[in-house]
């Protein structure tokens, strides 16, 4: 199976239909897990998804409004609450969540879909416009609607099998991410784009209009206490909202306007690091070797974080490992302590003495003269010690 994501353009009534499912799924979704943990709470058998369904369906106190939109949306939110409930009661999952909001808009369609070159059909919507014309394929079996920032998006699944996979050539290519410089190989260097004046530019603007959304916080906020001593002395202890949050328009507005200046940093971000390792495997390799980062422990470095962060190393090796197992190249993992910036590629020999801040140095065996990033990616192309992640 294959999925296809792309924008969609709803017209006025199509969004409002849009908006009225992600209230009624989030609406039976809640309502089913607050049934079930009550039902445990007090010792009684859970209710299973089927019953629940049964239940709205013939019950005359049910809301009409719920009746209005899809019920396979509807089936299908049901069924995922009820996945959910099971796996807390089985102890699988700490804890149950309730949907939100402003995090969970989206729902599931099956049934009678049709594709044309720039629209697609789906079951009570009708014909929806599509952002890119010819992408989506014609045996699509169901779709995820959802919206994210005032942008609405199709997730198509489709059941095709296609072998994309390429004939290799014999050299192999190792990569060594960093912060500087994006991506290291031994004849390629790609620069960040955090260092572009694009990028510049929006993170500007996004400090500002951070700023005045943290003044529009600040300014609903009331009975203010602060810490007196510790770590924390001067920082906000707690507080009250003058007015609930859901109330004030205009911080939701400006919010809006933050999330989408995030948005589209990270899908500038994402596009470009995407392009360069593209780049890299239209090369062909017979195997490409990355590292075993351990992101999770790097970003508590308070110093390297937030540049970590923007780096999007994880999001990258996801990346490689789809493509590679798409193309039938093989990808290797090598070891998390592998020093490989610290041995000579020339020699073997390891510098026990490299600290972070030297990025050249000079090999006391060989005195080769070594480019920090280029000789670690030269050691994680060699290295023998490695776990395979694709199959070819």
């Amino acid at each position: 199976m294959k999925a296809y994501k792309t924008e969609i353009y709803p017209t006025k009534q199509q969004k409002q239909l849009i908006h009225q499912t992600f209230g009624n799924t989030r609406f039976v979704y809640n309502d089913f897990i607050r049934i079930n943990l009550e039902n445990i709470e007090n010792k009684r058998p859970i209710l299973s998804g089927m019953d629940y369904s049964k239940q709205i369906n013939h019950d005359p106190n049910t809301p009409e409004w719920l009746k209005t939109v899809s019920s396979k949306a509807l089936k299908h939110a049901i069924m995922t609450a009820n996945t959910t409930i099971w796996n807390y009661a089985k102890g699988k999952i700490k804890d149950v969540k309730f949907r939100k909001k402003t995090k969970h808009n989206s729902f599931y369609l099956i049934g009678t879909i049709k594709v044309e070159r720039h629209r697609i059909f789906v079951p009570t919507l009708k014909w929806l416009r599509l952002k890119e014309y010819g992408y989506i394929p014609k045996n699509i079996k169901s779709v995820t609607i959802s919206m994210k920032n005032g942008r609405y998006y199709i997730s198509c699944l489709s059941h095709e099998m296609k072998d994309e996979r390429i004939a290799t050539s014999d050299v192999g290519i190792g990569i060594d991410f960093g912060l500087k410089d994006q991506f290291i190989t031994k004849d390629q260097t790609f620069p960040s784009i955090n260092k572009s004046a694009k990028v510049r530019k929006l993170e500007k603007k996004l400090r500002q209009k951070q700023r005045s959304l943290s003044r529009r916080y600040e300014q609903n906020m009331t009975d203010k206490v602060y810490y007196k001593s510790g770590k924390r002395k001067g920082q906000l202890k707690s507080f009250k909202w003058k007015r609930p949050l859901r109330d004030c328009k205009n911080i939701q507005k400006q919010q809006l306007l933050v999330n989408k200046i995030h948005e589209r940093l990270a899908r500038i971000r994402t596009d470009y690091n995407q392009k360069c390792l593209q780049s890299l495997l239209e090369q062909k390799p017979r195997f490409i070797s990355i590292e075993d980062l351990n992101v999770k422990g790097l970003m508590k470095n308070k110093h390297l974080s937030k540049a970590i962060g923007k780096a999007q190393w994880y999001r990258s090796r996801l990346f490689l490992q789809n493509q590679c197992e798409k193309l039938g190249i093989e990808l290797r993992l090598i070891p998390r302590f592998y020093p490989s910036s610290k041995l000579c590629s020339a020699c073997g020999c390891e510098n026990n003495q490299l600290k972070l801040k030297d990025r050249y140095w000079t090999c006391e065996n060989c005195y080769s003269h070594h480019d920090r990033d280029i000789n670690a990616a030269i050691n994680i192309e060699n290295c023998q010690d490695y776990t395979v992640l694709t199959t070819v």
